[in-house]
């Protein structure tokens, strides 16, 4: 053959080679684009990406058996600065990216969209490296079953802050080495993460029982509550490590305390001072942000999260309510105004879900954080001099990351006073002016993005919060705007089966429901018929129950589901519904709430099936949630508190037009009393069927028909009726509570409502 053929006939080959090789790739190629579509922002902005992020979805684990690789999940939030970071580095790393498309099936998902895939890995990375947190980085088999995890990695060794990173905490030589290993001993793999997934689903069951029953358990949550308590820094946490708000234990605080242990009261209340004083309070904002980065509550995370300053919201109106201090009516109005501003939709009235930390690529928080010499630039000389020593700017100031500092609340307006050396109204104006000057200034820098997904439990929450803070604060605008988003939410995100959707993007609802948007959205609809009397609340709110027991509910166990795993053939789906649902994680627990609004139900209505279901909520909680910290089960506490302590009717009797009848259930409404029910009842007889026998019997002997009364009942006796606002907030804060001197409002009449569970 001559040289001529030759060479034609290996160019013949190679051409044949490259055009088999690109028929590989190309079958091998992982879909382009596959985020472009997704209803979350976060993931959404990762589809430009070099790497060909998928979707969690059944396709894309099918994709994962077919091509025989390992899943890379990225779990994070658009709210998350490190997730961001990691999204500008390691996943912009030109080498990662290759590894990743082609050994790897690479996986993101938005926490807020999926939180129960969230919540699973979360626990499976904690048991199985001790990881946690956002950004999170798990790799799995292609069912999804966990068999490494990490936090933040940079793309390789050294390239980390401060040059951190090594053979082991960096992308690139992990990527090689789980390559490897997947490649070599697949098998050997996938039995340990299978045995971790094993032991995930039994973990549930291998927890130490709290002795005593439900009344041991909250008598151990409440004493883990005090022995933990930071007496310095406030909150139920010690060491030097982060500090999280746990609104639910600080709820649970101020119940127990209401009912005869003061002591209790004192660490919510001191709590709840400290925080709002530090810098995870946006001084001039209002409004929460995530947690913070030191014990004290200095430095924070910068994002503000909805459900964060939901429950903050509710417990702030609380506080008020419980004290009668004014500085926390003045944090829950700033929480709210905050809210208004930038997480309220003013066509809708639905809340959005978040606001992000940074305002552009590589920011980290800078549009709350200040310099001394920015601070004089905006400022006259003496509204600079204010507002240095109020905020904390001169000695020891909380500095970011960045070396910015963090406004706190350091002195009160009296020690400004006596520092200048004037009176205290005149300090009070001054900083009051100079807190204005400052908010405007700082409003001409670039406000951190809002994601505006619509999601049913972070709505769901803060209309209760607002409810809350309506009568709290008497005003009527918070309780018109929760209504009209729960009227939203129940307008456009129900399903056809009459369970709720989880998000609302784009104006459609999408992502299936969650066991908690049905739960929290119960029990807003409950309240939302305590604080306006429409029965339309209340029809609603029963029909949601009856879905949630039928179809959010397992069998076997009671315990309620994150989610219908019908369809899902991965290791989640597999996982019975377990212990989880007891802890709050960190919004309120789905099992307790879930009791909580069943007792309510039992009160508003005297159907004795919704206490039914309340007992067997709650009847594993000992065994479920007796070996966890006490502030993580908190809402469990305070769902035994109200077993314990609560079941109050309050019940206001008189034509629904009537300014005194409505001066009572405003009374009825704003009066401190954990686990009350406020009542608007007519006139009638017929108005009153669903009053307690004993109070019912009590208004028909009544003289004063026609007189506009109250009746207030408590476990097995119901006091005297009362005709006047401040006469029933005594009433409501004194009768039936333990340590109170109740004797001249007791009535010995038996209740035909029992304590429920």
């Amino acid at each position: 053959m001559s040289t001529r053929k030759i060479l034609a006939l290996v160019a013949m080959l190679c051409i044949l080679s490259a055009r088999a090789g690109a028929a590989v790739d190309s079958a091998n190629a992982l879909p382009a684009g596959a985020l472009k579509s997704s209803p979350s922002m976060y993931l959404r902005e990762a589809s430009s990406s070099a790497i060909r992020w998928q979707p969690w979805s059944p396709d894309t684990l099918a994709m994962a058996r077919k091509l025989n690789r390992p899943i890379m999940i990225d779990i994070g939030a658009v709210w998350c600065h490190w997730c961001h970071v990691m999204d500008a580095t390691t996943y912009a790393d030109p080498e990662v990216a290759a590894a990743l498309n082609s050994d790897f099936v690479p996986v993101k998902v938005d926490t807020d969209e999926r939180p129960d895939l969230d919540d699973y890995y979360q626990i499976a990375a904690a048991q199985l490296t001790g990881a946690g947190g956002w950004p999170l980085t798990c790799f799995t088999t292609p069912d999804g079953a966990l068999f490494f995890a990490a936090g933040y990695l940079p793309p390789r060794p050294g390239s980390g802050p401060n040059g951190s990173g090594g053979e082991n905490s960096s992308m690139l030589p992990l990527l090689k080495r789980i390559s490897q290993v997947y490649a070599a001993d697949r098998t050997g793999l996938e039995k340990e993460a299978d045995a971790t997934a094993a032991k995930l689903r039994s973990a549930s069951n291998q927890n130490a029982p709290a002795q005593g029953g439900l009344d041991g358990l909250r008598a151990q949550i409440l004493a883990g509550l005090a022995a933990s308590y930071d007496r310095e820094s406030g909150g139920f946490a010690s060491g030097p490590g982060p500090r999280f708000y746990d609104f639910p234990a600080l709820e649970l605080a101020l119940a127990h305390g209401f009912y005869g242990h003061p002591e209790y009261s004192a660490m919510a209340l001191d709590t709840l001072k400290k925080i709002a004083a530090g810098g995870v309070f946006d001084q001039l904002g209002g409004g929460f942000h995530r947690y913070s980065t030191d014990p004290h509550w200095r430095v924070p995370h910068f994002e503000k999260l909805g459900y964060d300053n939901a429950m903050a919201l509710h417990a702030y109106s609380d506080a008020y309510e419980a004290s009668g201090d004014p500085d926390f009516a003045r944090v829950a109005k700033s929480i709210a105004g905050n809210v208004n501003r930038e997480l309220l939709d003013p066509q809708t009235h639905a809340f959005y879900s978040h606001q992000d930390a940074d305002s552009f690529k590589g920011d980290d928080g800078s549009y709350y954080t200040w310099t001394v010499a920015e601070v004089k630039r905006a400022l006259s000389s003496d509204e600079a001099r204010i507002a240095i020593l109020f905020y904390g700017m001169e000695e020891a100031p909380a500095l970011a990351p960045d070396g910015r500092i963090v406004l706190r609340g350091a002195m009160s307006p009296e020690q400004v006073a006596a520092k200048l050396k004037i009176p205290v109204e005149e300090a009070r104006e001054k900083i009051a002016k100079t807190s204005d000057a400052m908010l405007a200034a700082r409003a001409r820098r670039k406000t951190p993005p809002v994601d505006h997904a619509v999601m049913t439990d972070r709505n769901a929450l803060m209309a209760d919060a607002y409810l809350t803070a309506s009568a709290a604060l008497d005003d009527s605008s918070l309780q018109r705007t929760a209504l009209a988003d729960l009227d939203f939410i129940v307008a456009h995100m129900q399903a056809p089966d009459g369970s709720f959707f989880h998000v609302l993007a784009d104006g459609r609802a999408q992502v299936a429901g969650l066991a908690a948007d049905q739960v929290y959205l119960l029990n807003a609809l409950v309240d939302a018929y305590q604080f306006s009397a429409d029965t339309k609340y209340l029809v609603e709110a029963r029909k949601l129950a009856a879905i949630i027991v039928k179809n959010f509910r397992a069998s076997d166990s009671n315990l309620l589901m994150n989610r219908d795993t019908q369809d899902a053939s991965t290791v989640i789906a597999q996982a019975s519904a377990s212990g989880q649902v007891f802890f709050d994680l960190p919004t309120p627990s789905v099992q307790a709430t879930m009791a909580i609004a069943m007792t309510k139900l039992t009160l508003i209505t005297g159907d004795d099936d919704y206490s039914k279901t309340a007992n067997d909520l709650m009847a594993s909680a000992p065994e479920m949630a007796g070996s966890m910290l006490s502030n993580s089960v908190a809402t469990v506490g305070l769902a035994l508190e109200y077993r314990a302590n609560g079941g109050a009717t309050v019940a206001i009797v008189g034509p629904p037009g009537d300014a005194h009848a409505t001066a009572l259930w405003r009374m009825a409404l704003a009066s401190y009393r954990p686990g009350k029910i406020v009542m608007r009842i007519g006139s009638s007889r017929s108005d009153t069927t669903s009053m307690p026998a004993a109070a019912r019997a009590m208004f028909e002997s009544s003289a004063a028909k026609n007189v506009p009364l109250a009746f207030v009942c408590a476990g097995t006796a119901c006091a005297t009726p009362v005709a006047t606002p401040a006469k029933l907030a005594e009433v409501i804060r004194r009768f039936g509570v333990k340590g109170a001197d109740h004797t001249s409002v007791a009535n010995d009449r038996p209740a035909s409502v029992r304590p429920p569970m």
